[in-house]
């Protein structure tokens, strides 16, 4: 099978993405039928490839986009940048703007991005006094350290 059949595949399989540890997508793989060195390999490249991502913490799960994205500078793009932002609209459609200026105007992967931030548990609605509204924070200490 093709990785962008793989892609796919796995997308459709697992919209929400697939809960687990880091061997969680490797042991899947096997359960499929792939031989586990072959498996192994296919994971390394999906991820290689910025198809599969790692969210590691207390939900950690893998999640899958339909295009390659740099997840690495996207988190350090939220964590260093975004707190200077200031969209338009509710605290949703901020966040998402800044991550579809992020990835270049592609807002549906931007969606898929923030509902994978959300699920791992690295976002939440706080209440913004310098803004006087509600905003969405990230915090995802773990996956920066693990990337240094």
């Amino acid at each position: 099978m093709e990785l962008g059949e793989l892609v796919q595949r796995l997308r459709q399989d697992y919209p929400k993405g697939l809960s687990g540890e880091r061997d969680a997508l490797v042991t899947l793989l096997v359960q499929r039928g792939y031989p586990h060195a072959e498996a192994v390999r296919l994971a390394q490249a999906l991820e290689a490839q910025g198809y599969a991502h790692f969210l590691p913490g207390a939900k950690s799960r893998w999640f899958f986009t339909e295009k390659p994205l740099d997840l690495q500078a996207l988190m350090r793009a939220l964590d260093q940048e975004y707190r200077e932002f200031v969209g338009e609209g509710d605290e949703e459609e901020e966040a998402l703007a800044f991550l579809t200026a992020q990835l270049e105007g592609d807002r549906a992967v931007a969606r898929e991005v923030l509902e994978a931030l959300r699920l791992a548990g690295y976002v939440e609605t706080a209440y913004s006094p310098e803004l006087e509204r509600n905003r969405l924070f990230f915090r995802f200490p773990e996956a920066l350290r693990l990337w240094g």
